[in-house]
């Protein structure tokens, strides 16, 4: 018989601060128990056992649902299968052996590089025109290591800065994390940096549609949220004019934003080959709706309903929150 379980430290390193305390002692607690009987507990039982409220409990079922820790099924939830018990919502993939550590470089080698190379003379003439700024002996280091450590075109990398000043983001760190990022993805001519650009530029251009739709401007949009949009928009080419019509569904049944209960409206009506407001207003007039998932009676309400979206806690990528407070710092 097994005496005990094993938390993976990615775990605690991502949700230690990122959730709220209640929300943990109602995920290790359930976990413990499923772990020793097999058995998932209701949100009832937790709550008696553990003297929280059950509307607490609720919402922390569907917290960890929204950010994929928990799966949601005909009960409510339920938990992963082995293979997937690290806990880890996005699994960052290892750097190749070459791109572990930028090696350094001397003035003088830039110079002798630059003096043979006219490529990379004209690149780091471009990058000061780019970046508004002389640079320092660190900077011209750093843009230089893309060329020469990352093999990136100078072409390529010359986009990567103009890419980067469009966003805001100037910041070294940044600029390595993108550049490494670019060299992962093969992005290495001119053509395939542009394309990659565009999906992005329309990425930030569907999410930021949908934040004006669902009324969040004050805080980032958490990776569940961002895959939930990129699902609707991108994948699904869900018309706003039924996303709006969805969140305001969502909203009226619960009280608030919940992301995997609007998912739940919308998938129903792709199922029902509804493409526009139009035809869902067809669609209802001649059949009984069954699109909005039924709310459940009180104190017996699956937890898929009850996500607050609240700014706190933002239960982004960790690695991504570390990435910003360092390039903000």
């Amino acid at each position: 018989m097994k005496k005990g379980f094993e938390i993976e430290f990615s775990f605690v390193e991502k949700w230690g601060r990122l959730a709220k305390a209640e929300y943990l002692r109602v995920y290790i607690y359930a976990l413990s128990n499923f772990k020793k009987s097999g058995v998932v507990m209701s949100p009832q039982e937790i709550s008696k056992k553990l003297h929280i409220g059950c509307d607490e409990v609720l919402d922390a079922i569907d917290f960890w649902i929204t950010a994929e820790v928990l799966k949601e099924d005909a009960a409510g939830y339920a938990f992963g299968d082995e293979k997937e018990a690290s806990f880890e919502t996005v699994k960052t993939q290892p750097l190749k052996a070459h791109l572990r550590k930028r090696p350094s470089y001397t003035a003088a080698e830039i110079d002798a590089a630059a003096s043979v190379n006219e490529n990379v003379d004209y690149l780091l003439r471009q990058a000061e025109e780019i970046l508004g700024k002389l640079l320092s002996p660190s900077d011209f280091e750093l843009i230089y290591s893309f060329v020469d450590w990352l093999g990136l075109p100078v072409e390529v990398v010359i986009m990567l800065l103009r890419f980067a000043k469009a966003q805001g983001k100037l910041g070294k760190r940044y600029l390595e994390t993108v550049a490494i990022d670019w060299a992962e993805k093969g992005i290495d001519t001119y053509e395939s940096a542009e394309e990659y650009i565009k999906e992005i530029e329309q990425r930030l251009s569907n999410e930021g549609k949908i934040r004006g739709i669902l009324g969040i401007y004050d805080r980032a949009l958490s990776q569940t949220e961002k895959k939930y949009i990129n699902l609707w928009t991108a994948e699904k080419g869900v018309p706003l004019e039924l996303i709006r019509e969805a969140y305001d569904r969502t909203v009226a049944a619960t009280g608030k934003l919940a992301w995997a209960y609007m998912n739940k409206i919308l998938s129903g009506w792709q199922e029902e080959g509804v493409e526009t407001l139009k035809q869902l207003e067809e669609y209802e007039k001649t059949h009984k709706p069954q699109s909005v998932p039924a709310k459940g009676k009180a104190g017996a309400r699956k937890g898929i309903n009850n996500y607050k979206d609240t700014n706190k806690p933002d239960y982004s990528n960790f690695a991504e929150e570390i990435l910003n407070e360092m390039l903000e710092g």
